[in-house]
């Protein structure tokens, strides 16, 4: 018998939050193929490549609610 994706959202709600999460990052895994050493790597590779973007001066650091507000402010016009 299978379960409708209702059916299976529904039994998957029942899990402890982190078997929750377990399960939502092997199924994110399972669309695009790559591994989670292979995704971690890229994110450090993109933290390392920001970070000398920042002390090179080529970029500058901004606070989450200055973002937030240009970005609220930027739907409006």
């Amino acid at each position: 018998m299978s379960l409708t994706r209702q059916e299976l959202k529904s039994e998957a709600m029942k899990l402890h939050p982190a078997e929750r999460e377990a399960l939502a990052e092997e199924l994110l895994l399972s669309i695009d193929g790559e591994s989670r050493e292979e995704i971690d790597a890229a994110w450090l590779a993109e933290a390392h490549r920001r970070e000398e973007a920042l002390q090179a001066g080529a970029t500058t650091v901004k606070s989450v609610d200055e973002v937030i507000a240009r970005l609220k402010n930027k739907g409006r016009a």
